[in-house]
This record gives C-alpha cells, sequence and structure tokens, in this order.
C-alpha cells in the first residue's frame, strides 16, 4: 500500500474547506447581484446621506412626506414619500425589527404613534422608478418585517385598518393596486391578500383564513411576489414567514391570478393603519424592506462566516505536517 492514510485525509479535509470557502465566496457574491433596493429606515442628526430625520407625526415634526434619502444599491425609488392628505407619518428612532434567522437590522422603524390620545392614522407611499408591471414581463420580490400591533385594552374587534399597501397612479383608496391587510370596517378579520386593477378587485385570505391581529401578535417576515406577463396573467403570491433559510417556498400562503394581465404598481407604501378604538392600543410598524429580481435576494440569510472556513483550513494543514 502507497502513501500515508493521515496525510491522505488531511488531502481531503484541505480539499472539502477549499471547496466550501469558495462556494461561500460565490454565494456572498450572488446574493448580492440582485439586490434593487434595501430600506432600514436609517436615521441621522443632522440627517445626512442615506438617512431620514426623525419624527413625530402627533407634534407634526419631521413627517416621513416630503423626506427623500437615497436608497440603494440602485435608484429604484424616483422620489420622495407622498403623504396622503394629513395622514402624517414619521421614522422612530426605536430598535430595527428583529426575526429569528436573519441577519440582524440596523436604523430605526417606521411604527405609527397614537395622535390625539384616541386615534392612531397614516398612510404614505414613495413613488417607484418607472413603475412595475404596464406590459413589461418581469419577475420582482419585495420583503419586509412587519408587526401588526395589538388592540391592548380597546375592544379588540375596532382595530380598523393594518397593513402594507402599493398603490398605481397616486396615494389613497382610488389607487390601490396591492394591499396586505386586515380591515374591521369591511368586515376582513384575517389577514388577507387584495389585488386591484382596472378590470376588477379580488380577494384572499392569507393561509385559508385564521390570522386575525390577535394570532399575528409580534413580528413576521413576509416576501410578496410580483409576476408581471403581458401574455400569461399576471400573479401576486405572499410567503408569509417562510421557512430560513430556505429556498422559495413551493406553495404560497396567498396568491392572486390577474387575467387580464393590467397590474400596474407606481408607489410603495410604509404601514398604513386606522384605528379610532381609543388610546389602549398598540401601533402596528414596518421595516427591512428590500425588493431584488431574486427571492434569495430580500431574504437576508446571515452566510458561513469565512473566518471559520479559514481556521478550518489551518486546522487541515496542521493536520497535514504531522509525521
Amino acid at each position: 500500500m502507497s502513501g500515508t492514510p493521515g496525510k491522505s485525509t488531511s488531502t481531503r479535509c484541505l480539499r472539502k474547506v477549499i471547496y466550501a470557502l469558495a462556494a461561500t465566496l460565490i454565494a456572498c457574491g450572488h446574493a448580492r447581484a440582485s439586490l434593487l433596493a434595501y430600506e432600514p429606515f436609517a436615521f441621522g442628526d443632522p440627517p445626512a446621506l442615506g438617512q431620514y430625520a426623525l419624527g413625530d407625526e402627533d407634534a407634526g415634526t419631521n413627517v416621513l412626506g416630503g423626506q427623500n434619502p437615497p436608497i440603494g444599491p440602485t435608484a429604484f425609488y424616483s422620489g420622495a414619500w407622498v403623504q396622503s392628505g394629513g395622514d402624517t407619518q414619521a421614522v422612530k428612532p426605536l430598535p430595527s425589527l428583529a426575526y429569528p434567522g436573519l441577519t440582524a437590522g440596523v436604523g430605526g422603524i417606521q411604527q405609527e404613534t397614537t395622535q390625539f390620545d384616541c386615534c392612531t392614522f397614516g398612510r404614505t407611499g414613495r413613488p417607484i422608478a418607472g413603475g412595475l408591471g404596464g406590459g413589461s414581463a418581469r419577475t420582482i420580490y419585495e420583503s419586509f418585517l412587519i408587526d401588526f400591533g395589538s388592540q391592548g385594552t380597546d375592544a379588540p374587534d375596532q382595530f380598523g385598518f393594518r397593513g402594507h399597501e402599493l398603490w398605481d397612479g397616486g396615494i389613497g383608496d382610488d389607487h390601490l393596486a396591492v394591499a396586505l391587510f386586515m380591515n374591521h370596517f369591511s368586515n376582513v378579520a384575517d389577514l388577507s391578500l387584495s389585488v386591484t386593477t382596472a378590470s376588477g378587485s379580488t380577494t384572499v385570505p392569507v393561509s385559508g383564513g385564521g390570522l386575525d391581529l390577535a394570532t399575528l401578535a409580534g413580528v413576521h417576515l413576509v416576501v410578496m411576489k410580483y409576476q408581471f406577463d403581458p401574455t400569461d396573467p399576471d400573479m401576486v403570491s405572499v410567503y408569509l414567514d417562510p421557512v430560513v433559510p430556505g429556498g422559495e417556498p413551493l406553495v404560497p400562503a396567498a396568491q392572486i391570478s390577474v387575467a387580464t394581465s393590467d397590474l400596474f404598481i407606481t408607489h410603495q407604501g410604509a404601514y398604513t393603519q386606522y384605528t379610532f378604538s381609543g388610546a389602549g392600543h398598540v401601533p402596528g410598524a414596518i421595516d427591512e424592506i428590500r425588493w431584488g429580481d431574486d427571492y434569495v435576494d430580500v431574504v437576508p440569510v446571515p452566510e458561513p462566516s469565512a473566518l471559520v472556513l479559514l481556521a478550518s483550513l489551518g486546522a487541515c494543514l496542521l493536520w497535514r505536517r504531522q509525521p
């Protein structure tokens, strides 16, 4: 028999670590390749490039509407946040929302404030450069962390409207395109997906129903998939708390097909809330908004540490040097 068993084993160890290190570097490059926008609601004082001025919508100071920090890595947005009437919102210095298994967030959050000691209301959107859809074939993903809040000591069935919205041509009900929401005003008690175009509107419950405000307590990871196709139906899919770090789930929690392929999105919202039940409720919040061409680009799973692999490489080399 030729060769030394110890050295043969160390050679295999060395090869495996080198391959793993190379794969990690390749994966790191790919994970950043198609990220279009990352909105962590970073803030500064005074506001600097890419940062927001912290505000208070109850006092009317530094409201979100009109603020226009550049959000990279691409020019995904075409302008400043647009406020819906007097429904102001603001960026808060609270710690970034967190979710198990995801890379830790940075910056603050967009969270509602109970105004006038009774009410929570706010709706703001930001224009997307060129819009999404409108006859152009494309698949694009959006992810975010969301906390729908709670009713606290307020009447549990008076939660108003809570959710994330996207619009076509402006901000408001007349321009609604996509919404992930609950709305007691229209008797929608469970989390639902709605898609509206010129040809009609469709609403379906997420996960078949049963996800009311109490059930949804805490922070959730949401991934929304928009498939635009001029020859086949447009499609909007929602993944709620998808398995991490697994790839794109095979079955979405909710999905709506638009047979006329006329879905168009021009503005992306933050967290919309209208609650007039009293001062005992806890407002909702949104954070860590990402847009990307691939599912993997909008689900920020921590990457294997290159340092750990390098340490393994050193161990293999030491093993190889032994007689």
